[in-house]
């Protein structure tokens, strides 16, 4: 999602009546609140259960975390060796997150 921006050169540089700024955040803000709801119920469903998560790498937030993806390309973060980077790994959902979900190794 991004607010809207003019960019010069395009013909929507050229278009009158630009829509103030104070209006482009609020319309940004309710679409990412929006976007953030039903994200978060989306990834409920996760909650508890084990997925085969393809391990990616260490966390970019904490060296000490690996972080993957599930075949439904939802981002986990977990604790784990790091000889498991290229792997798959079935990993317990443990918390859910607006962006990602969190969970261990089992």
């Amino acid at each position: 999602m991004f607010i809207y921006s003019r960019r010069v050169g395009t013909p929507g540089d050229k278009m009158e009546d630009q829509i103030p700024e104070d209006i482009k955040h609020k319309r940004f803000d309710r679409l990412k609140a929006l976007v953030e709801s039903q994200i978060t119920e989306s990834t409920k469903k996760y909650l508890n259960t084990t997925q085969k998560v393809l391990v990616e790498g260490t966390s970019k937030n904490n060296e000490d975390m690996l972080t993957g993806r599930t075949d439904s390309n939802k981002v986990v973060v977990f604790e784990g060796d790091k000889d498991l980077i290229g792997n798959m790994a079935n990993i317990k959902i443990t918390e859910d997150h607006v962006w990602y979900l969190s969970g261990k190794l089992v």
